[in-house]
């Protein structure tokens, strides 16, 4: 009788470590991303500084460690459905695109299967940032931004470079997680 008694410890102790297990870690994958987004593009960022802008990244939302899976997960099918816009820059190197969207798919998917489907969000603190709510926000504005410019092949490079930060913060975030 007292050994059910920890069964419910045990469950949160293994829910809590699911990207800690080999079949959860995302980290190769995201910088497999993030080599993907650097490489696809033939063109110099350098005609474009006049176009950039600051998208006010929610680092701070970000760091609440019990959402960190789930923003993650936020963070990928957010990127997936900027990169899987019709207005993509035809200059891309198309098969690479196409790589990056089956690569953050599989990222996505495995992800679901490691959280068992159940991606939640713990309701944030009194007084802190809601992270949902930060980070549908900043994409958003990114959306915002590509819309703006017309989606022009400048907007594109520097939507390209904000995501690639984007990639490398996944990257540490998902590595502080298995810690």
């Amino acid at each position: 009788m007292t050994s059910w008694t920890f069964l419910p410890v045990a469950l949160v102790l293994l829910f809590s470590s699911t990207l800690c297990s080999l079949g959860c870690d995302l980290t190769q994958g995201l910088l497999e991303d993030f080599s993907l987004l650097h490489q696809m593009s033939p063109f110099s960022l350098g005609p474009c500084w006049k176009d950039r802008t600051n998208f006010n990244f929610p680092k701070e939302a970000m760091l609440q460690r019990e959402n960190g899976t789930v923003i993650v997960h936020e963070m990928l099918q957010q990127i997936f459905t900027i990169f899987s816009l019709s207005a993509t820059p035809a200059a891309w190197n198309q098969t690479q695109l196409m790589q990056l969207l089956s690569g953050l798919h599989q990222q996505l998917e495995q992800l679901e299967r490691c959280l068992g489907q159940d991606v939640e969000w713990e309701e944030p603190s009194l007084g802190s940032v809601n992270p949902r709510l930060a980070l549908k926000s900043y994409f958003q504005g990114i959306r915002q931004y590509l819309q703006g410019k017309e989606y022009s092949h400048c907007a594109w490079e520097i939507v390209r470079v904000e995501i690639r930060k984007i990639f490398l913060f996944m990257n540490k975030l998902t590595r502080n997680l298995m810690n």
